[in-house]
C-alpha cells in the first residue's frame, strides 16, 4: 500500500512537472524563438532594401542615386507602403517607415506585409501626410525585448542620452533630411500629443505650448523659437514604456 502511494505521488509530480515544462515552453521559449526568427528575417530584408550608404557632399547628407532617382526604390519594390527610412546613429533604430490605411495593420505585420508574431514594423500615422510635409508626423513602433523595434526610444528619457544622440536622418523620396531631436514626453496613449490634423496657426501654437508644458525636458529651443518657424515640421517617435498603464514615450524632433 505504501509503495502504491509513493508511485501515485511520483506520477503526480511527473505530470505536474511535465505540464509546467509544457507551459514554460509554449508561453516563454516558443514565443521568443518565433519572435527572434521573425526579427532575423526582417532585419535581413531591411539590409537588402535600405538606402545606400550615406555620403557627405558639400556638407549635405545624400544617398546614391537609383534608376528613377528615389533613394527608397529598393524598399518600394518590396512594399509600396514605404514612405521613408529612419536612422538614429549608434542606436538600433535603422528602419523603413510604412503607412497603411489605418493604425492597426503594421502593429501586427512586418514590412513584407506578413504576420510576424506582433513584432510589427514602424509606421506613420494614417492621418499624417505621407511625405512628412505636415506640421506633425507621428511614427509608431513596438517596444520589444532585446532592444528590438522602438525600444531604444525609452532610453531618451535620460537627457544625457539625448544630448549624445541629438541627430538622426529621415530618407524620403526627395532625398535625405536631418532630424534634430530636442524633447521627450511620457504620456498616456490618449494624450493630446497624438493630435495629427491642424487647420489653423493657433492650433499649432497651442500644440507647441502643450509640448513645452508637458515634456519631461526640452533642449536647445524655446516655444517662441518654434512658433517663429513658418516651415516647422515636427517628427514624433512613439512607443510603449510601461511606467504606468498605457504609458507612452515620445521622442520629438524637427525635420530639417
Amino acid at each position: 500500500m505504501k509503495r502504491a502511494l509513493i508511485l501515485v505521488v511520483l506520477a503526480v509530480f511527473i505530470a505536474v512537472g511535465g505540464y509546467c515544462g509544457y507551459r514554460y515552453y509554449n508561453e516563454d521559449i516558443l514565443p521568443e524563438k518565433q519572435l527572434s526568427e521573425a526579427d532575423d528575417k526582417q532585419l535581413e530584408l531591411f539590409e537588402r532594401v535600405k538606402p545606400k550608404v550615406l555620403v557627405s557632399y558639400n556638407g549635405k547628407t545624400e544617398t546614391e542615386k537609383t534608376d528613377h532617382g528615389s533613394p527608397l526604390q529598393s524598399a518600394e519594390e518590396v512594399n509600396s507602403d514605404v514612405v521613408g527610412w529612419l536612422t538614429i546613429p549608434d542606436t538600433h533604430i535603422d528602419y523603413p517607415i510604412a503607412q497603411a490605411e489605418d493604425n492597426d495593420f503594421y502593429l501586427h505585420n512586418g514590412f513584407d506585409g506578413e504576420y510576424n508574431y506582433e513584432l510589427g514594423c514602424p509606421f506613420l500615422d494614417y492621418r499624417c501626410e505621407s511625405d512628412f510635409s505636415g506640421f506633425n508626423s507621428i511614427v509608431y513602433g513596438h517596444h520589444m525585448t532585446r532592444q528590438r523595434m522602438f525600444a531604444d526610444i525609452a532610453l531618451f528619457k535620460d537627457t544625457a542620452y539625448l544630448q549624445s544622440h541629438r541627430k538622426g536622418t529621415l530618407t524620403l523620396n526627395d532625398g535625405v533630411h536631418n532630424v534634430d531631436f530636442f524633447a521627450y514626453m511620457n504620456v498616456k496613449n490618449t494624450a493630446p500629443a497624438y493630435h495629427a490634423v491642424f487647420v489653423s496657426d493657433s492650433e499649432k501654437e497651442e500644440y507647441i505650448d502643450y509640448i513645452f508644458s508637458d515634456a519631461v525636458y526640452i533642449l536647445n529651443y524655446s516655444a517662441d523659437d518654434l512658433k517663429r518657424n513658418d516651415d516647422l515640421h515636427l517628427l514624433l517617435l512613439s512607443t510603449c514604456t510601461y511606467e504606468f498603464t498605457d504609458a507612452r514615450g515620445i521622442l520629438i524632433g524637427i525635420i530639417e
